[in-house]
C-alpha cells in the first residue's frame, strides 16, 4: 500500500469515526491498531503491545495526576473566594474592579493550577457578584472565561505536559516560555477592562462598599499562602531545586495543606478530589498511548516524511507556511477537543517548524497560544461549555458566546506579537537553562 493511499486512508477514517462521535483516543488508538494489523499483519501487533506498556510506565506522566490533585484539592479549599474578596477590596473604587480582579485571581490560580479552577469557581463568585451590581453581562462573562484560560499558556499548564511528552521537547523550557506571553495577555485584557469602562462607564457602576485601608491590608494576609505555592511549585523548578515531575508532588502537598490551614478538608473532600484526578489522568492516558500509537504507525509508514519533503519543497516562504498552519489550527479549535487538535497535528506540524528552522520551543508556545484561543471559540471552547455549567440560570448559551470576541482578539494579538517577537518565548527559557 502506497504511502499516499495510507494517508488519505488513515485521516479520512479518522474524520469518519470522530463524526460519528466516537471518543477521540478510542478513534484515533483504534484505527491505528487497524492499519497496523492491514500493514504488518500480527507481528505488528506486538508493536502495539511495547509501545502501550512503555508509555504507562514512564515516570514523566506522573506530572499529569500530581497537577490535577493540586487543582482539586485548591478547588476545594476556598482560596480563590478569599484572593477574589482580598483584591476586590483594593479595587474597590475602580470602575471595572471586579472584572480585573477575576484576571488576577485567575493569574494566581493559573500559576497554582493551571486550567479549570479559575472558570469552575470563579463563574460561581464573580459572575454573581459583578452581575448583581449590575455589571454588563458580556464584560462579567469574558472577562472570568478569558482569565480562566490563561492556565493553558501560564504554567504549570496540563496541555503543555500532553505537548511536551507527545514531541519529546523539554516541559521545564515549555513552562518558562508561556510564562511572558501569558503575562502580557493577562495586562492586556486588564487594559481593555479599565479602557472600555472608561469610555462605557454603565458597563461597569463603581461599588457602593465603604472599604476602610485597614480592611484592604488586613484582606492582604490571603495573599500569603497562595504566593507560597507559586514559589514552591515554580519557584523550584525556577532555582533548579526541582524537576517539574518533583514540583508537581511539591505543589499537591501545598494544596493538601492549603484544605488543612483553612479548615476545609474532609474525607469527601479527599475522595472526590482523588476520583476527579482519576477520572482526567485516565482520560489523558488513553489519549497519549493512542497518540503515541498513531505517531509509531505514522512514522513507520513513511507518511510523516512524505508530508515534509512536500511542505518543504514549496516555493513559498516558511512564514508563509507557518501562518498556513495556524489557520488551520484555528478552524480545527473551533470543532474538535484541544487534546485531540494535539494529537493529530502535533507530531506532523513540530518536525516541520523545524525543518524550516524554527525553534521548537518557540513553535510549541504558539502553538499552545492557538489552543488558548480554541478554548474561546464556539461551537465546542471548553471554556463556553463549562461557563454554561456553573452560570446563574438567567445566563444564556448566546449571552456566553456574545462575550468572547474582544478577549479572543486579544488572544490573538498576543499570538502576532510572539510570532513576531520569538524572545518574547525564548529570553526566560535562555535565562534559567
Amino acid at each position: 500500500m502506497s504511502v499516499e493511499l495510507v494517508t488519505i486512508l488513515l485521516f479520512g477514517g479518522l474524520i469518519l469515526l470522530l463524526a460519528l462521535g466516537v471518543p477521540v483516543a478510542f478513534a484515533i488508538g483504534g484505527i491505528s491498531v487497524v492499519f497496523t494489523f492491514l500493514l504488518w499483519g500480527s507481528p505488528g501487533l506486538y508493536t502495539v503491545a511495547t509501545t502501550t506498556i512503555s508509555e504507562i510506565t514512564d515516570p514523566v506522566l506522573i506530572t499529569i495526576p500530581l497537577f490535577l490533585l493540586m487543582g482539586n484539592f485548591l478547588l476545594h479549599s476556598g482560596i480563590s473566594d478569599r484572593l477574589f474578596q482580598a483584591l476586590s477590596y483594593w479595587l474597590s473604587g475602580l470602575r471595572g474592579g471586579l472584572a480585573i480582579v477575576s484576571i488576577g485571581v485567575c493569574v494566581a490560580l493559573a500559576m497554582c493550577s493551571g486550567f479549570g479552577p479559575g472558570i469552575l469557581t470563579l463563574g460561581l463568585i464573580a459572575v454573581p457578584a459583578m452581575l448583581k451590581r449590575s455589571y454588563d453581562k458580556s464584560l462579567a462573562l469574558g472577562s472570568v472565561m478569558a482569565g480562566g484560560v490563561l492556565g493553558d499558556i501560564i504554567p504549570p499548564s496540563i496541555i503543555m505536559i500532553v505537548f511536551a511528552y507527545i514531541t519529546r521537547f523539554s516541559i521545564g523550557r515549555l513552562f518558562f516560555g508561556g510564562v511572558i506571553p501569558g503575562l502580557i495577555c493577562a495586562s492586556l485584557y486588564v487594559l481593555y477592562i479599565v479602557i472600555r469602562c472608561y469610555f462605557r462607564p454603565q458597563l461597569a457602576p463603581k461599588a457602593a462598599e465603604d472599604v476602610s485601608w485597614k480592611m484592604r491590608w488586613v484582606s492582604l494576609k490571603e495573599v500569603i499562602i497562595p504566593t507560597l505555592l507559586v514559589l514552591m511549585v515554580l519557584g523550584s523548578i525556577f532555582l533548579g531545586i526541582a524537576t517539574p515531575t518533583e514540583a508537581a508532588g511539591v505543589g499537591a502537598f501545598g494544596a493538601f495543606l492549603c484544605c488543612l490551614i483553612y479548615r476545609r478538608f474532609s474525607w469527601k473532600i479527599m475522595v472526590t478530589s482523588c476520583r476527579e484526578t482519576l477520572k482526567i489522568s485516565s482520560m489523558a492516558l488513553w489519549i497519549l498511548v493512542a497518540a503515541t500509537l498513531f505517531g509509531v504507525f505514522y512514522t513507520s509508514a513513511g507518511a510523516q516524511s512524505l508530508v515534509m519533503g512536500i511542505v518543504t519543497g514549496l516555493p513559498v516562504n516558511r512564514w508563509i507556511i507557518l501562518i498556513a498552519m495556524q489557520i488551520i489550527l484555528l478552524v480545527f479549535g473551533m470543532f474538535m477537543d484541544d487534546y485531540a487538535i494535539i494529537i493529530i497535528c502535533a507530531p506532523i506540524f513540530a518536525p516541520i517548524a523545524i525543518s524550516l528552522g524554527f525553534d521548537p520551543i518557540w513553535f510549541a508556545i504558539v502553538f499552545i497560544l492557538n489552543m488558548q484561543v480554541a478554548y474561546l471559540t464556539p461551537p465546542f471552547g471548553w471554556a463556553l461549555i463549562l461557563m454554561k455549567g456553573v452560570a446563574p440560570p438567567e445566563i444564556t448559551t448566546a449571552d456566553i458566546w456574545r462575550s468572547v470576541p474582544p478577549f479572543v482578539t486579544i488572544q490573538l494579538l498576543v499570538l502576532v506579537l510572539t510570532m513576531l517577537l520569538p524572545q518574547l518565548v525564548l529570553w526566560l527559557p535562555g535565562r534559567m537553562f
